[in-house]
């Protein structure tokens, strides 16, 4: 049943992710064509000084989870209204806290950016933009309860409708050249119109579900462990974009976005299969015993890792050639940048089956000073390069930090306290994953593609993804036992689909 919900609640977000990756391609075009260097820079801007105010909300939603996942377990209605109850409240806070923020952040805003905008302009458009994107913080409190109960799927195309909507709208608007102030405003209304439908369909699948205005605060002990934890992704991706636009221009912040909206949409696509079977891995930490627990986690890491080898490889092969076709050759670069965009993605996807475990078992306390450290190398890692070698500068920052820092004491901790077991069995497979995709880069970088129109790189590119696809896949098959195991656990399946079918969703 855990492997049924988790494959439903996969798909449910597989489709819908796609369509909105394909119009957010789109959209990008778009505002490119339709908008300044200097405006698009700044809703670029925009979103990665919202994501340090967000940071407020980050650690409550996981110990939410955690708490949520316990409750269910034992099938305490009583619990789960409890903690909907305190989560109502605090989301309502929460949201609050992050319009003061914001509103204080408004006039200060200016000092990032070397757009040439007026002042009262950015300011105006900073509020708005934070005002679209903190509505949705008022209705969210009963998703998590649909997400801790492994039925996510049911709402989630009602979800990625809302953003679908939205970005249709906002290209309509930047087509006809309505003032940008004016493209932000339709989403405040529509997230509020769709986050009611969705939450009258949630407490239609829990008529039990009740606020009893109750507020335990115990459920948030931990939260600053939490927020450390996150706070680490941040600033190895969110400062990024600051940082280019304090100290080099809008341009180059075009160029970085334009990777890493590629990078981020495959990234967040793996992370929403990396959410949708979270419920079903917690279950297996709070349920199963040691040697249990190992042996799956083992077929999850090397699932990631093989995500990441052939995502690492086909983004290195063909990522500048995607740029090319899609914005121009004036946003395309070199390849020792390329390979640091493609790496963090790897990074990014290698690091899953560690992070099933942390945010399963609620390390954040234990994760924290590797988190800590990871924030402040960053930080000052890239400030020191960006002003001596630009951008490779800032991507340097993001890389080092990850490797000096939790890249080490995450597998250590897990592997002696959680999985009872040598670390150095993760750190054979993380570099024997990574020698595999280097071997194929190497291969990319003796190679010469011409690609000349864009047949031929949607030819190019089915042609490599079924190589490398297949040969990653002996490769894995041969040198790895977990992937053996994978492989064959994932044959069961299929021959029993039929039955899952059969059952009732």
């Amino acid at each position: 049943m855990r492997t049924k919900k988790s494959f439903i609640n996969a798909l449910s977000v597989l489709g819908f992710n796609l369509i909105i990756g394909i119009i957010g391609f789109i959209k990008v075009r778009v505002f490119v064509n339709g908008l300044s260097n200097d405006i698009y820079s700044l809703n670029q801007l925009f979103y990665q000084v919202f994501s340090y105010i967000a940071i407020t909300d980050i650690g409550f939603g996981l110990l939410l989870n955690k708490a949520l996942y316990q409750a269910f377990a034992e099938n305490n209605q009583e619990k789960v209204n409890d903690i909907y109850s305190t989560s109502r409240k605090f989301y309502n806070i929460i949201a609050l806290i992050m319009l003061s923020i914001s509103l204080i952040i408004s006039f200060f805003i200016h000092y990032f950016t070397k757009a040439q905008v007026s002042t009262l302009y950015i300011q105006v458009m900073f509020i708005i933009f934070v005002l679209k994107n903190v509505v949705d913080y008022f209705f969210i409190a009963p998703r998590y309860v649909l997400e801790a109960d492994q039925k996510l799927y049911k709402v989630n195309h009602y979800v990625r409708l809302i953003k679908i909507i939205e970005q249709l709208v906002e290209m309509v608007l930047v087509i006809l050249g309505v003032d940008f102030l004016l493209v932000l405003i339709p989403g405040i209304f529509i997230t509020i119109i769709m986050d009611i439908f969705i939450n009258k369909k949630i407490y239609n699948y829990y008529p039990w579900l009740k606020n009893t205005k109750n507020f335990n605060k115990n459920y948030l002990k931990g939260t600053k462990e939490v927020i450390w934890q996150k706070l680490a992704g941040l600033l190895g991706s969110n400062t990024d974009i600051i940082l280019i636009s304090t100290f080099i221009n809008p341009l180059t912040v075009i160029i970085y976005t334009s990777y890493t909206y590629i990078t981020k949409f495959i990234t967040d696509t793996i992370y929403m299969l990396f959410t949708a079977i979270l419920p079903s891995f917690a279950n297996v930490l709070l349920k199963e015993n040691s040697h249990k627990t190992y042996e799956v986690f083992n077929e999850v890491n090397i699932f990631f890792l093989y995500l990441a080898s052939f995502i690492f490889i086909m983004l290195y092969g063909f990522l500048n050639s995607l740029i090319f076709f899609w914005v121009g050759k004036t946003y395309l670069v070199k390849s020792s940048i390329l390979f640091c965009f493609t790496f963090i993605a790897f990074e990014l996807i290698a690091d899953k089956s560690l992070m099933l475990v942390i945010n399963s078992k609620g390390l954040f306390k234990e994760t924290k000073v590797a988190t800590i450290l990871e924030a402040i190398l960053n930080l000052v890692i890239s400030l020191f390069l960006v002003n001596k070698i630009g951008l490779i500068g800032v991507l340097l920052g993001t890389i080092i930090s990850k490797l000096l820092t939790s890249f080490i004491q995450n597998p250590i901790y897990i592997y002696k306290n959680i999985l009872v077991k040598n670390p150095l069995s993760y750190y054979l497979k993380y570099f024997g994953a990574l020698a595999l995709s280097l071997i194929f880069i190497i291969l990319f970088n003796i190679i010469s593609l011409n690609i000349t129109s864009i047949k031929a790189f949607i030819l190019y590119v089915l042609i490599f993804a079924f190589l490398v696809g297949i040969i990653l896949f002996g490769l894995y098959y041969l040198f790895f036992k977990s992937f053996r195991n994978l492989t064959k656990r994932g044959i069961e399946f299929i021959k029993v689909r039929g039955k899952y079918l059969e059952e009732e969703v």
